[in-house]
C-alpha cells in the first residue's frame, strides 16, 4: 500500500500515465474496491453487479461464483464493462470497455499470482464475510479476466 494508505496505482497498457485523465482512471483502478461489471444477459439487456477487482497483468480480474449470470452471459458473449462511480463529486467517470473470458486456471491456482494484491486491497472485506484468501479462492472459483479496448473517462 502507498504512504496514502490506498493501493498503488493499477497498470494497464491501453492507458497512458502520462495524460491527466488516464492518470486518474490508473490510480482509481488501484483505489476504488467497488467496480460495476457488466455484460449482456441472454435477454439482450445489460447485466450489471457490483464486484471486488484487481488490476493485474493486462486485465481486470474479478473472482466470480461459478454459477452466476455473469459468468453465464460471459459464455456466449465476451463483450463486458467494468464501470466505477462517478467519484465523491460526480466528475470523475472511469469505464473500461472490452472482452472477457474466464480462465480455465480457478482462483485457488491463482492464489500465488494475485493474492498478495488482492487480500491488501480486500483484507478488511474478506474478515467481515468471514473469509480467508483461500476460502474466498475456493467458493469464488471462476476468474474473470477483462481485458480493456476502451477507456471512457472525465
Amino acid at each position: 500500500m502507498g504512504e496514502t494508505g490506498l493501493m498503488p496505482a493499477a497498470s494497464l497498457s491501453l492507458l497512458d500515465p502520462t495524460n491527466e485523465v488516464h492518470a486518474r482512471a490508473l490510480a482509481r483502478l488501484g483505489e476504488e474496491r467497488i467496480a460495476w461489471f457488466t455484460t449482456i444477459g441472454r435477454d439482450g439487456f445489460p447485466h450489471a453487479v457490483p464486484v471486488w477487482f484487481i488490476v493485474h497483468d493486462d486485465s481486470v480480474l474479478v473472482l466470480s461464483e461459478p454459477a452466476t449470470a455473469k459468468v453465464r452471459n460471459l459464455r456466449a458473449s465476451d463483450h463486458a464493462l467494468v464501470h466505477l462511480e462517478a467519484g465523491t463529486d460526480g466528475e470523475h467517470l472511469t469505464v473500461l470497455q472490452g472482452r472477457a473470458t474466464i480462465s480455465d486456471r480457478p482462483a485457488t491456482e491463482w492464489i500465488d499470482e494475485i493474492g498478495a494484491i488482492y487480500e491488501a486491497k480486500y483484507r478488511g472485506g474478506l474478515a467481515g464475510i468471514s473469509l480467508t484468501l483461500e476460502t474466498m479462492a475456493a467458493k469464488y472459483s471462476s476468474v474473470i479476466q477483462l481485458r480493456p479496448e476502451k477507456l471512457i473517462a472525465w
